[in-house]
């Protein structure tokens, strides 16, 4: 058996700790996890967790960094077969509440209050929003026939879709009964103008 170097043990255990880590912080919230605990749950020591990342914040980011490739990435493959805006609209439902429930909306808000006076911190918070603006102009892009759009208009629609996802977030944090039925209502001339059937 091929002994694995340094660079690959190192590689192997930050991997290992991202998956702990991920549900963990899924499962009981920013908050409530520390870096200790996913540690233990890892089967390292704490030194080794924190030699792969610095900080709770800065793992919580690693995480989150791949969450949200995932989800918006899921999205996009929901939305990719579905035609007729009905279709569309059905598979953002289907998506959201799968989101809202997977534990991701509580992660996000604690790490976001957590971070959000930490110019390091913020700056890469930034940076993760913008990434998440164009996942999801690549997942509007897919809907819409070639050339029946600008990109500045794609952008915008992509932007404004992810600041009502977060502002929807935030009302669900402290109202479940918030949902996106309204906005989707609102929405549907729209996809069904821009989703006439198939196109290629």
């Amino acid at each position: 058996m091929t002994r694995l170097t340094r660079s690959q043990v190192q590689d192997r255990n930050r991997e290992t700790v991202l998956g702990v880590a991920r549900d963990a912080f899924l499962r009981d919230g920013y908050v409530a996890t520390s870096l200790a605990s996913v540690a233990k749950e890892a089967g390292f020591t704490t030194g080794i967790v924190y030699s792969s990342f610095g900080s709770k914040a800065d793992l919580a980011l690693g995480v989150l960094e791949r969450l949200q490739a995932e989800q918006i990435g899921a999205l996009g493959d929901r939305v990719a077969g579905a035609l007729a805006a009905g279709d569309v609209l059905d598979q953002v439902r289907a998506w959201a509440a799968e989101a809202m429930s997977s534990g991701w909306v509580r992660f996000e808000l604690e790490l976001l209050l957590d971070t959000m006076n930490d110019p390091r911190l913020a700056a890469a918070q930034t940076q993760r929003q913008t990434a998440s603006i164009q996942q999801a102009v690549a997942v509007v892009r897919s809907l819409v026939p070639p050339d029946a759009m600008d990109d500045e208009t794609l952008e915008v629609l992509a932007e404004a879709a992810v600041d009502y996802a977060i502002g929807l977030a935030m009302r669900q944090s402290v109202n479940p009964d918030a949902t996106p039925e309204r906005f989707l209502r609102l929405i549907e001339p729209l996809v069904a103008g821009l989703t006439p059937g198939p196109h290629g």
